[in-house]
């Protein structure tokens, strides 16, 4: 092989780890993942199945009613907090906050978000189960 033809096969080598490694860092740290909770027809609960990266955001939003009660489970190392719609700085609602079961009625009608992450760097990609109920 002859020297050009090395330099630039180590050139896309380098350039490939380089993309990889950048591709890899983003989907595990400040990435921001959107979801629709969509229920099943004629129920009030959704079940979702996801793996959370450490440092990335998944943001399910759901429309509700005012004083409907929501019921927001969530089963391993993640944690989630809910936003009321028209939150500003994405304000916690009272007690829905780095929690892992919350229960409450809800003070208006809008989209509201539920936002599950994690800050436990040992499980670089934790599994979950999120259940939403909505009645």
């Amino acid at each position: 092989m002859n020297l050009k033809r090395s330099k630039s096969l180590r050139a896309f080598a380098a350039t490939a780890l380089m993309l990889l490694t950048i591709s890899v860092a983003a989907a595990q740290k400040g990435t921001t993942i959107n979801r629709r909770v969509q229920f099943p027809r004629g129920r009030t609960t959704a079940v979702l199945k996801g793996r959370a990266n450490w440092g990335a955001s998944y943001i399910y939003r759901l429309r509700a009613r005012a004083r409907q009660t929501m019921i927001v489970h969530i089963t391993g190392v993640p944690t989630f907090r809910i936003v009321a719609p028209g939150s500003r700085n994405y304000e916690a609602l009272a007690g829905a906050d780095n929690v892992q079961d919350w229960t409450g009625e809800l003070p208006r009608t809008g989209d509201y978000q539920i936002i599950v992450g994690h800050a436990n760097d040992n499980y670089t990609k934790a599994p979950y189960t999120l259940e939403v109920t909505v009645r």
